[in-house]
């Protein structure tokens, strides 16, 4: 099935066993082979866009994915789970930050 990474923006990522993790925000994919790596999944703080965290899913943990959903193992909640916690700044600090690290 061909889906179109535009239409995988924001799609709910759960576990097989139906706990909601967050939704879809980006993708890494290897530039030399072009393999999928991993996904960032955005897990909402109390407040949306403040104090969000981001989780890695390792390609290797997910078990469908669709333009409505995708499944990741439900061993990605205990093992191999990475948190990335995005900074809180202000965005023109934002802005600069990513204009200066291209």
């Amino acid at each position: 099935m061909l889906v179109n990474s535009k239409n995988l923006k924001n799609v709910k990522v759960r576990t097989k066993s139906g706990i909601f993790l967050g939704r879809l925000a980006s993708l890494d994919l290897d530039a030399d082979n072009g393999h999928l790596i991993s996904l960032h999944v955005r897990t909402s703080g109390m407040l949306p866009g403040l104090m969000d965290e981001e989780a890695l899913v390792a390609w290797s943990q997910v078990l469908s994915m669709s333009e409505k959903e995708i499944v990741v193992t439900d061993a990605f909640v205990t093992q191999g789970a990475t948190w990335i916690k995005k900074r809180f700044a202000a965005p023109s600090a934002q802005f600069k930050e990513r204009t200066e690290s291209a």
